[in-house]
């Protein structure tokens, strides 16, 4: 029996991840290229399933709200925004809601609220939201804009609509300040569904997060936006917010897990795989929300893993990497979070959601904070670098997901697991406890579909192979609250 050992200080983790405020990590260069609808191949799993572009596959997601991410409060600010995602490698943002009135509690989808654009004539207006959307694109980085589909606000002078069309609305909903949709009007539906069509046409975007989707207005506008963007031969990509049994119509839903299992009760900031098995969880479909009495829980392709978003009531990292990586960025799901997760961006707003809370850019140039980007950086690197494992999407996740256990002598800590395919593994060793921690990994060669043969064993995190041959078991130490990351491939 082989046995390796391996020490990984904090030293070296500094220097490998590129920690070094004067030689920032750029993932740019990682991030697939966007293609033209006409070379974008649609997937179906199965008769009756979404349609769904395959670049969803690569997508990792960043929720930002234009008025605290932008250096001036305007789309013409979001430059910086946009760099600061290439950097990391992020390929995907959600914007809130861009209409008139306050985010959520807006005048309806046709609507922009001239604060965002600095523009008071309507087609400027647009132009300028379709000038951010090109700008997103030259970095490689798809647009979701959030669409509102409860209804509309009385705040702020009330929406005009509320006087326009009395009948399109069916009473109030207090909880939001508002007047909810009458979505049995045939005329609303037309109208709806026009608006959303119009608004990808006009700005380019890349689809919707779907505000309370499938809720309110159920599947039926955005299943014929859908139909009416393909004949377009636009290739979109709809978000439900939660709980959607998909019905051809959404990709993903935004938040996947609930609390405790009760679909009622989601989790608006998800640190479920820090509290249970994250194999089991994943292999049995516990908490993962199905609304359909026909699909049991993770029986779906595509689900996220949210970290935060504009509901979560606080931060879910709070500068860990155990948190950020062995959670959203190597599980098999979509990667998505509330921007200033990836540098800790302290909440200041505490009796309100997310999107109100300041953005302190100036806080990345801070020693801790910047290293902590870094991490994060070097962690998407590693995933941006194999995407033939994690970018595997099948049909099932919870039946075929390539994820398995890796056994370890060390059971008080989190359960270390690889993710696998075509011969190959990457072993994910989390120490989540306070002090160094020397942990003896058994190779998972049967459970990860690894051949006979040599291997070459690579620390991904310092970048240098650390083992050859057929090793049963490797012992690594890991600093506290630190992931061990190794690749398995066969020698050369």
């Amino acid at each position: 029996m082989l046995v390796k050992k391996i020490v990984l200080g904090c030293a070296l983790l500094a220097v490998a991840a590129g920690f070094s405020a004067e030689i920032p990590m750029d993932n740019s260069a990682l991030i697939p290229a966007i293609r033209p609808d006409a070379e974008v191949k649609l997937e179906t799993v199965s008769p009756g399933t979404t349609a769904t572009p395959d670049w969803v596959k690569s997508l990792i997601i960043v929720e930002a709200n234009v008025q605290t991410a932008s250096t001036d409060g305007t789309f013409r600010g979001m430059e910086k925004t946009l760099d600061h995602l290439a950097e990391m490698g992020v390929n995907g943002i959600w914007i809130t809601p861009i209409n008139d009135g306050n985010h959520y509690g807006n005048f309806g989808i046709h609507t922009l609220n001239p604060n965002l654009t600095g523009e008071t004539e309507i087609s400027e207006q647009w132009k300028r939201v379709k000038d951010f959307v090109d700008a997103a694109h030259r970095r490689n980085i798809r647009v979701f804009f959030d669409v509102v589909s409860w209804g509309v606000t009385v705040l702020y002078g009330g929406a005009p609509l509320l006087r326009e069309k009395p009948e399109w609305f069916t009473g109030p909903i207090e909880q939001w300040h508002g007047q909810r949709w009458n979505w049995k009007n045939p005329e609303l539906r037309e109208w709806f569904t026009s608006r959303l069509v119009e608004m990808i046409l006009v700005t380019g975007a890349d689809g919707f997060r779907c505000d309370c989707a499938p809720f309110f207005a159920g599947y039926a506008p955005y299943a014929e936006a859908r139909k009416r963007l393909l004949d377009f031969g636009r290739k979109v990509v709809f978000i439900a917010e939660s709980g959607s049994c998909r019905q051809g119509v959404f990709d993903f839903d935004q938040i996947a897990f609930c609390r405790d299992g009760d679909p009622r009760a989601p989790r608006t900031t998800c640190t479920v795989f820090l509290e249970k098995n994250i194999v089991d969880l994943i292999r049995s479909g516990d908490e993962l929300i199905a609304r359909d009495a026909e699909i049991a829980p993770g029986e779906q392709r595509f689900y996220a893993y949210q970290l935060t978003s504009h509901d979560s009531v606080e931060f879910a990292a709070h500068g860990s990497p155990i948190a950020f990586g062995y959670q959203a960025l190597f599980s098999p799901f979509i990667p998505l979070w509330y921007l200033g997760e990836e540098w800790n961006n302290p909440r200041t707003v505490t009796n309100h959601w997310s999107w109100s809370n300041p953005v302190q850019w100036d806080l990345l140039e801070q020693k801790e904070n910047r290293r902590f980007f870094e991490i994060v950086k070097k962690m998407i690197r590693i995933r941006r670098s194999y995407p033939d494992i994690f970018e595997y999407f099948p049909a099932v996740l919870r039946k075929e997901a390539n994820i398995c256990k890796v056994e370890t002598d060390r059971p008080e800590l989190l359960q270390s697991y690889a993710r696998y395919r075509n011969g190959r593994a990457v072993l994910i060793v989390p120490n989540n406890g306070k002090n160094d921690a020397t942990i003896r990994i058994s190779l998972p060669y049967e459970a990860a579909g690894i051949g006979a043969g040599n291997l070459v064993v690579t620390d991904l995190m310092a970048d240098r192979e650390f083992a050859s041959g057929r090793p049963e078991t490797l012992q690594v130490t890991i600093p506290p609250d630190m992931l061990g990351i190794y690749l398995l491939e066969p020698g050369k």
